[in-house]
């Protein structure tokens, strides 16, 4: 059954794909669409047990090394996968290399609470802001959307981080930030229409890029192993992770953070 969640939070069990049933009729010949899928298959099962072996292969050298060795084989625009020594596995999905939002949902977007009306899709370059800041009076919250599609092709899940890098905070006096399962963000999305705040997954306290001395911009990273298990179980094809400040009347909460570098880094074990 599909997962269900009201208004923008809907999220459907996967893609529907067209099956065509065909029988083989005794006394006649097998037609080409059917020898060709009998084709496919043998293919197909020659291609998966190649991959298997791959997989194998790194395991292996993995070991070998005490370094995790990436598997060639499953590599796409946006997704590595690895090999580590201690023999799981590690899926690392990041965003498309377009720096604004694209498409009917976007890959992320922020609101503002001094403008509640406003949209601010592609209009911020690379930076998502979260919490509240003196100077211009704003409050912000930012929402990232991480594709899930490929969690399906992993085995059990031990674990998963959501990655991002933190340019900027308010100082060097570390604050928490909040990161929260919601809804889809939208070209509508404002800070009056914001999608639905499901659930708090982590909260990290710290600040980076104030002073390239005292604390240079750095990746933060945020637990979020049971929204995976929940993606890969429910077929999410993608989820949406909202960042804020746990106080967004505290001004050295006020953070930016590089959508491009988002990453969800997954580890799992194989069967």
């Amino acid at each position: 059954m599909p997962t269900y969640r009201p208004l923008t939070g809907w999220r459907p069990s996967g893609p529907w794909y067209p099956v065509l049933l065909c029988g083989i009729v005794g006394g006649l010949a097998v037609p080409t669409a059917w020898a060709a899928g009998s084709d496919a298959h043998d293919t197909k099962s020659r291609q998966s047990a190649a991959q298997q072996a791959e997989f194998q292969r790194a395991s292996e050298r993995a070991a070998a090394s005490g370094r995790r060795v990436e598997v060639q084989s499953q590599r796409t625009d946006t997704v590595r996968v690895y090999a580590n020594p201690s023999g799981t596995y590690t899926t690392e999905q990041s965003l498309p290399t377009a720096r604004a939002p694209r498409g009917p949902v976007g890959l992320w977007t922020s609101v503002n609470k001094k403008y509640p009306d406003a949209s601010y899709w592609a209009k911020t370059g690379d930076v998502a802001r979260v919490g509240h800041e003196n100077d211009t009076g704003g409050t912000w919250r930012s929402f990232i959307t991480m594709g899930t599609r490929d969690l399906q092709r992993t085995g059990k899940i031990k674990s998963a981080a959501f990655e991002i890098q933190n340019s900027y905070s308010w100082s060097c006096a570390k604050r928490p930030v909040q990161l929260w399962d919601t809804g889809r963000a939208y070209k509508s999305t404002t800070w009056n229409k914001q999608p639905k705040w499901y659930k708090l997954l982590a909260t990290v306290s710290d600040a980076k890029g104030h002073s390239a001395k005292h604390c240079p911009a750095g990746v933060l990273a945020f637990d979020v192993s049971d929204n995976a298990r929940a993606a890969k179980a429910n077929k999410w094809p993608d989820m949406t992770l909202g960042l804020r400040a746990a106080n967004e009347n505290d001004t050295f909460a006020w953070k930016k953070f590089a959508p491009s570098t988002a990453k969800l880094n997954v580890t799992w074990t194989k069967g």
